[in-house]
């Protein structure tokens, strides 16, 4: 996957080094299973029109510049995170837009003219809430209109499990909420975090972007996967502002490899500080029953 990034205003050089593609528009914060279909509806429409599969997206949420309402700053899938995502789903081309007030204030037609056609774009695939351009006055009924011809548009319609619409908000309100045990129901995984692992006999640490969206304080049981391995344990948060640095207590001795890649997989809530048993797994209750 080749990764582009666009500052404003965009380089000639970068448009007359587009490849013909069928791009997939989205912030995608977690690449969940309603991302995950735009994905691969755009990857079936590049396949057959033997086109470039491309994503288009912004290096940190558009609510950081427009200060309206929730302001986003911690993610699900940081930058990097994502873009091992999306080419896990077959991506080519990844054009990363560096999103400041300039490009907020770009008009819904001139947005279609210079990040859409002029990247050779011949075929656009977007969620139903898709919205663009300055004050999001393009949406995915202006979008045809914008094309002017130029490029097909697929709309990929809502996404609902167990009766709930399938988006980053409902999982970021259960991550905040810590039943992180729920989430692989909408995701299509467990919730991790990518870092670097150090530690000695069943006391670990893992160093990871900041940038990533905790679940609440509270006691978790975990699953480190490194490389083909799986090591489990109970991990702390003791608070979402937190310096990029968890420690883990797992449930055996390990020998680590210091520095090593790993992921850290949420896969329980066990309790709270007060040691409440709000959405607690199954087994905390039962133990809470007998004491």
């Amino acid at each position: 996957m080749r990764t582009v990034s666009i500052d404003f205003p965009m380089a000639r050089s970068i448009q007359e080094d587009s490849e013909a593609c069928v791009m997939a528009l989205g912030f995608f914060d977690g690449v969940h299973l309603g991302h995950q279909k735009i994905i691969q509806t755009a990857k079936k429409l590049a396949d057959e029109k033997s086109l470039k599969l491309a994503v288009m997206t912004f290096n940190q949420h558009p609510s950081s510049v427009i200060k309206k309402g929730t302001i986003i700053t911690n993610y699900m899938t940081p930058l990097a995170a994502k873009a091992r995502v999306f080419e896990g789903l077959g991506v080519d081309l990844l054009y990363v837009v560096n999103f400041k007030p300039e490009v907020a204030k770009i008009p819904h037609d001139q947005f279609v003219d210079d990040y859409l056609c002029g990247l050779s774009c011949k075929h656009v695939v977007a969620g139903f809430d898709y919205k663009y351009g300055f004050k999001g006055k393009g949406d995915m009924e202006q979008l045809p209109i914008d094309s002017v011809g130029r490029f097909s548009v697929t709309t990929v319609g809502k996404l609902e499990k167990s009766e709930q619409k399938v988006s980053s908000t409902l999982l970021r309100g259960l991550i905040s909420s810590g039943r992180v045990e729920e989430i692989p129901r909408y995701l299509g995984r467990s919730y991790s975090i990518a870092g670097t692992l150090k530690g000695r006999g069943r006391t670990c640490t893992i160093d990871f972007d900041p940038d990533y969206y905790l679940p609440c304080p509270g006691l978790y049981e975990v699953t480190i996967n490194k490389n083909t391995s799986q090591l489990k344990g109970m991990c702390e948060v003791k608070s979402v502002h937190h310096p990029g640095q968890l420690q883990v207590t797992l449930f055996r001795d390990q020998l680590f490899d210091n520095h090593a890649e790993a992921e850290l997989q949420w896969d329980n809530f066990i309790a709270d500080f007060d040691m409440d048993a709000f959405h607690a797994q199954g087994d905390f209750r039962e133990l809470e029953m007998s004491i």
